[in-house]
């Protein structure tokens, strides 16, 4: 039976441990002395009993009227309260947690993405995530929380961050626990698309228990997604370079004249030509080939392309945290993924060599014959990853000072083989050699087509990171303490890197070492509560910088500042300014080499749909990215609306040196990267190399907003069968992104691509200049209903030509949820089977909405289909879960 409780009795502290973790101990005592030193005078008067490992004492005073004696008042500070005095910008309670439909952490903190996403720094940051107002060693240590253990969730600024020792790009998620849990969790999760196929299945298991600062959490997970083909679908790729065909195409080997006999058959220079139709070691002639002259065969099979690869996943993860000291509390965390996935990269193929003199070539020059072979399995790309992760963590009490040490390790494999085609060498000696029993234009027998060529890649990274954190107050201002946060942290990368690509080895090779200490101040400046320039209300300013010491690229550095006003209680106005330099990843630096085939992408050049061979890897010659930014936001509570809240920021963004991918051939990024793209002798482009690059500049404006309101449904029920809000909620939720400005600069002397007007770096347009999301949930006695609806505006990618241009139309989806906690169903609250039982179903995309792309002619270019662009479309799932 799960077992929890939001109010319990504080948990008797318990030495353990303590001869292991002396080492981690010292490094505390370490890291917290000046701390200590700073409070020395202030607490030598302070009885044990106020130094608490639960609270932080917060002061208040003033005077009476008659200039008397000072009163002071003292409060207790919550201890899951992150350190400073900010409030969170949204807050979710446990029963609208509950409204979400979500099975644990990880799930609710994708399902609150929007209201978490920052749009600072790099796009894509992920959250700050907090346990109980403290830092975890890693998402590991949360991710597998159910949702029944979390009594609620705060979400504050990117200034929060700072105080924890990371970068002002990313918001800060706090979750807090409740104090007592107990249950084991199992789970089964199934979905499949309306439109066939792309089957999906989970299984898990987990054990958690919840016992003041211990905690215990044992989590199990196997995924298996189904391979999605393009013949499930109905569409079929564009043919490779129209040159490889089923029946076969030949071409003369430097790309002029097969021969100027069939020239002046044909009244015209014949370059290439499909391959007749012929009986089984039919000698062919010249006048066989007039037919197809200059129109080689162009055929592909959909069933040897994944739309989707196919993947298995298994996940092991294990928590354990405790107090070791009256003080002191530690974590630690070991899990371990290993996945696997396959997919289909077109059907095998191969060219051979005519010999001028062969008995099956009637020309008089040896020529090249590209041909699929459909009679053996298509090409694969399998990828193989093991990871491991160990994270250890310690968190503790000086006074009123707070210190943090954290150490993980991180080590992973990845294997990828690719089919790039056969190697026909065997074949062609037989072709050389004039055997007649082999006739290269009829179906070629399969024992000649055992051998297949294959590019390898195999990386090995490890990570290992120790990085610690105290904070506190300084000294006192007459409007408040001044505090301070310092965190030093050290990481060491290793990546190695193989790859055989073409039967050609690579090796190579790359140790990072990274040495940062970041320094953050709060100062406050004005209280109206402490009679401090009051007219201003509250207004606090903020410094920070942070200084890197990064092998191979040198010192990097840091520095920023800001103010955040408050003239009344329900307003508040944060600004900051921030500058910093940013290394590329190791990753970035060195992955292997890897060539994958048949990657379908739209020529801008050539108007026309073709399929490339990609070429991925790491580019060594990267250079550190500098970045400035401008943010300034908008923090409404209204007082006379009860849970209502809106925030609004802006963000002016300016970056040089930006690493990226370049995977769209447009005119512009061709005459940027000429190098980057290969086309053969007829202007097809059938080369494209993604490895990253460095841009000259990338400008961007945007703001985004959050308006989010929650109001209880009727009256909670007294005691503890209240416990999990059973007497309703319903939430609103309403997050919106508006782009001003999003451009890039690849080249001195080019013009900046504009991405919110005909510019792209991407395979589906631009940037939408506007997206917006609104969620909606409602939970009351034991049924619950989640409705999600997402809207992007339209892009488009202009290039030479209106009739070049692709043009994709806006999206919008809408997802639903419904489910039923049967336990909390008045009908069967008694009932021990329905107990903590959930069964819920869920229709995403539930119109079957996809973005639609056309020409400037209004046609669809091949391999744009909508479901090349949403291989799924609408999805059903069905999960059930049950907690004992």
């Amino acid at each position: 039976m799960p077992d929890h409780d939001l109010n319990p009795p504080a948990a008797p502290a318990r030495p353990g441990l303590c001869p292991a973790l002396g080492l981690v101990w010292s490094l505390g005592s370490l890291l917290s002395a000046p701390s200590a030193l700073a409070q020395t005078a202030a607490n030598t008067l302070t009885r044990p009993s106020t130094i608490r490992s639960s609270a932080a004492t917060v002061t208040t005073s003033s005077t009476s009227i008659n200039g008397g004696e000072k009163i002071e008042v003292k409060a207790h500070k919550s201890a899951n309260a992150v350190l400073g005095d900010a409030r969170p910008i949204m807050r979710i309670q446990a029963d609208e947690i509950r409204s979400y439909g979500v099975d644990t952490a990880a799930d609710l903190l994708t399902a609150i993405a929007p209201e978490t996403r920052s749009g600072r720094g790099a796009t894509g940051n992920t959250p700050v995530v907090l346990l109980n107002g403290k830092r975890i060693s890693g998402m590991q240590d949360v991710n597998d929380l159910p949702f029944e253990a979390i009594a609620r969730v705060e979400i504050f600024t990117e200034e929060e961050a700072l105080r924890y020792g990371y970068p002002a790009d990313e918001r800060v998620v706090n979750i807090i626990t409740v104090k007592h849990f107990r249950a084991l969790r199992m789970r089964a999760y199934g979905s499949t698309s309306t439109d066939g196929g792309g089957d999906d299945g989970v299984l898990g298991a987990s054990f958690t228990k919840l016992s003041g600062e211990r905690r215990i959490n044992l989590s199990a997970r196997y995924e298996a997604q189904a391979r999605l083909l393009d013949s499930d679908r109905g569409v079929t790729p564009p043919s490779a370079s129209s040159l490889y065909s089923n029946a076969g195409n030949v071409t003369s080997t430097d790309g002029g004249s097969l021969d100027p006999a069939l020239d002046a058959l044909v009244g015209q220079s014949v370059t290439s030509a499909g391959v007749p139709s012929l009986a089984s070691r039919q000698i062919p002639t010249l006048q066989d080939f007039t037919t197809y002259a200059n129109a080689p065969h162009v055929s592909s099979d959909a069933s040897d392309y994944s739309l989707q690869p196919g993947t298995h996943e298994l996940k092991l993860n294990g928590v354990y945290a405790d107090q070791i000291f009256r003080s002191v509390s530690a974590s630690f965390n070991a899990s371990y993924t290993h996945s696997n996935s396959e997919s289909l990269q077109g059907p095998a193929r191969g060219i051979l060599t005519l010999p001028s003199g062969s008995l099956y070539s009637p020309f008089s020059q040896d020529t090249l014959l590209y041909r699929d072979y459909t009679n053996v399995s298509a090409l694969q790309q399998r990828s193989h990853t093991e990871s491991v992760h160990a994270g250890l963590n310690f968190n503790g009490d000086a006074g009123n000072w707070k210190w943090n040490s954290t150490g993980s390790f991180d080590r992973s494999i990845t294997a990828t083989n690719s089919q790039t085609g056969l190697d026909l060498s065997a074949a062609q000696t037989a072709l050389t050699a004039g055997l007649t029993d082999f006739d290269p234009f009829s179906e070629v027998d399969r024992s000649w087509l055992n051998s297949r060529l294959v590019n390898q890649g195999h990386t090995t990274g490890t990570t290992g990171r120790i990085s610690g954190l105290v904070s506190g107050p300084l000294f006192s201002l007459p409007a408040g303490d001044v505090s301070t946060s310092i965190a030093p942290t050290g990481t060491l990368t290793e990546q190695n890197a193989t790859s055989i690509n073409q039967g050609k080895l690579q090796r190579t090779h790359i140790s990072r070492y990274v040495g940062t200490l970041q320094i953050n101040g709060d100062i406050p400046v004005a209280s109206a509560r402490k009679h401090v320039l009051s007219f201003l209300g509250k207004l606090d300013a903020n410094v920070n910088g942070a200084v890197s010491q990064v092998s191979h690229f040198g010192t990097l550095g840091t520095i920023g500042g800001g103010v955040t006003w408050e003239p009344v209680s329900w307003v508040q106005f944060p600004f900051s300014v921030t500058d910093r330099t940013e290394a590329p990843s190791a990753t970035s630096l060195v992955a292997p080499q890897i060539e994958t085939p048949n990657v379908t992408t739209y020529d801008y050049v050539t108007g026309r749909s073709v399929q490339v061979t990609t070429i991925s890897g790491g580019n060594r010659n990267l250079r550190a990215a500098d970045r400035h930014e401008i943010s300034i936001g908008t923090i409404l509570s209204p007082t006379f609306l009860d849970g209502a809240r809106l925030h609004v920021n802006y963000v002016r963004d300016r970056n040089h040196n930006p690493v990226m991918s370049l995977p769209t051939a447009t005119a512009a990024i061709e005459e940027a990267f000429p190098d980057r793209y290969q086309r053969n002798s007829d202007g097809i482009l059938n080369v494209v190399d993604i490895r990253p690059v460095n841009a000259l500049m990338e400008k961007r404006n945007e703001w985004n907003a959050t308006f989010s309101f929650s109001r209880p449904l009727g009256k909670k029920p007294e005691g503890k069968g209240g416990k999990h809000g059973a007497g309703g909620r319903y939430y609103i939720v309403l997050t919106q992104v508006w782009r001003l400005k999003d451009t890039v600069q690849l080249r001195s002397g080019l013009p900046p691509i504009d991405l919110l007007n005909g510019g792209t770096l991407g395979g589906t347009g631009g940037q939408p200049r506007h997206e917006v999301e609104l969620q909606g949930g409602v939970f009351k006695n034991g049924l619950g209903f989640r409705l999600v609806t997402k809207w992007q505006s339209a892009t488009s990618t202009l290039a030479s030509s209106h009739a070049n241009s692709l043009f994709f139309s806006d999206l919008a989806t809408v997802d639903m949820t419904a489910f039923a906690d049967l336990g909390e169903i008045p009908r069967w609250q008694n009932r021990n089977w329905a107990r903590n039982f959930r069964v819920m179903v869920s229709v995403s995309n539930l119109f079957n909405s996809r973005i639609r792309a056309r020409n400037g002619l209004g046609i669809t270019p091949a391999g744009y289909e909508p479901a090349f662009l949403d291989p799924l479309g609408r999805t059903i799932s069905f999960s059930i879960r049950k907690s004992v």
